[in-house]
């Protein structure tokens, strides 16, 4: 007697998407975030809102010659974004 393979486990692709915030939590999020910025100096609020970040890698190393390190990518990201890069998305047509 042949033995059946056992079930496939199926998940639904939703499931493996990250869960969103309800607007109860949105509105909870916003007030904390407002009482932070009222009751802490600059620096305290700016460090309690950034706590526990991490750089994130992204398509600007791709730029180029492609062969920019972490370093250079930071630096790149913590200049002052160009307005003229974003000129073409205001006369989009769609």
């Amino acid at each position: 007697m042949a033995m059946s393979p056992p079930p496939i486990q199926r998940t639904s692709s939703i499931e493996m998407e990250p869960r969103t915030l309800g607007i109860d939590q949105i509105r909870s999020a916003r007030d904390l975030a407002i009482y932070i910025l009222n009751t802490e100096t600059y620096e305290d609020a700016s460090r309690i809102f950034t706590e526990g970040l991490q750089p994130v890698v992204s398509a600007a190393c791709c730029m180029g010659s492609g062969n920019m390190d972490t370093g250079q990518e930071l630096e790149l990201l913590a200049e002052e974004p160009s307005l003229e890069a974003f000129s073409d998305i205001a006369s989009a047509p769609f």
